[in-house]
């Protein structure tokens, strides 16, 4: 079992958190690698065994975060969407089918990513069934779906994709969603892909079944992307700031955590819906071009 609740979805905030607090200059069972680009990098957490697994609290496979500095301001954004092209080409074969799901509340602006990117995915199913003659023979099977949240529908978020997924029998399920951070300049400047599955609102302390291979019968890749810290990691960053200085930096967390509402303050920035728009063009463009 992890020893302490983490209040970010990321891996690699994980592992450096776990380092700090232990002490630690590496981890049992996490692989951690790097590259440097110009106006992004791309960080690997490997968790190889059941040691890194408890260690930070996520399922053995890859984490690949692609992080910088302002979306907003980089003028090339087709570098990052390549790469992010090349490592969904390395996890998904060549032709087999695939099921896109935007999860999230459409209704608010932080929770809305999956949606934003379903609406730019290209949905192929329909043609190949109906009007195969008018595309390419090699044209691979793509549907995607935005089943919505549990308060709206009533319905778990897994048990709609898991009956989709039984209607039509994706090899691959690629799974958006936005995610938490223990940093708001990560906020709609990083991007998680993994090969582990997702559960649905696990960064606010949502209910949702794991969406997986062992619900879906197909092989799970979530993508997401930082969207809302607690008022608590806001808090700590600020009081950072003024200090000027790091040390015991979670002890202080942990303090603010306590004395504020955590379970009720979830913070955004003021331009997330220019954020959203941005983050859901690269990610469907990366989809896009990988299928």
């Amino acid at each position: 079992m992890c020893e302490f609740k983490y209040n970010t979805d990321m891996a690699d905030e994980r592992v450096d958190e776990y380092k700090y607090v232990n002490n630690l200059s590496a981890i049992d069972g996490i692989e951690v690698l790097q590259e440097k680009y110009d106006e992004f990098n791309i960080t690997t957490v490997n968790v190889l065994n059941e040691n890194g697994k408890n260690a930070i609290d996520k399922e053995i496979g890859s984490y690949i975060t692609f992080e910088m500095d302002n979306i907003k301001y980089i003028e090339d954004k087709q570098k990052i969407i390549e790469k992010i092209t090349e490592h969904l080409k390395k996890l998904i074969k060549d032709n087999e089918s695939v099921l896109v799901v935007g999860l999230g509340n459409v209704y608010v602006t932080a929770d809305a990513l999956g949606s934003k990117v379903i609406n730019r995915v290209e949905a192929t199913r329909h043609i190949l069934k109906f009007a195969k003659d008018i595309i390419d023979s090699d044209t691979r099977e793509v549907s995607a779906i935005a089943p919505g949240v549990m308060g709206k529908t009533g319905v778990q978020t897994s048990e709609i994709v898991s009956s989709v997924s039984k209607i039509v029998s994706p090899k691959y399920i690629i799974v958006i969603d936005s995610l938490m951070s223990k940093s708001m300049q990560r906020v709609g400047n990083s991007i998680q892909l993994s090969n582990t599955g997702i559960i649905p609102g696990s960064g606010i302390n949502g209910y949702n079944k794991k969406i997986d291979e062992n619900t879906t019968e197909a092989k799970v890749i979530s993508i997401g992307v930082p969207m809302v810290v607690d008022i608590a990691t806001i808090t700590n960053d600020a009081i950072s700031i003024i200090e000027n200085k790091e040390d015991n930096d979670l002890e202080r967390y942990k303090k603010i955590a306590k004395t504020l509402d955590m379970q009720n303050y979830i913070v955004t920035p003021k331009d997330i819906d220019e954020l959203i728009d941005l983050m859901s063009e690269v990610i469907s463009d990366g989809i896009n071009k990988a299928m």
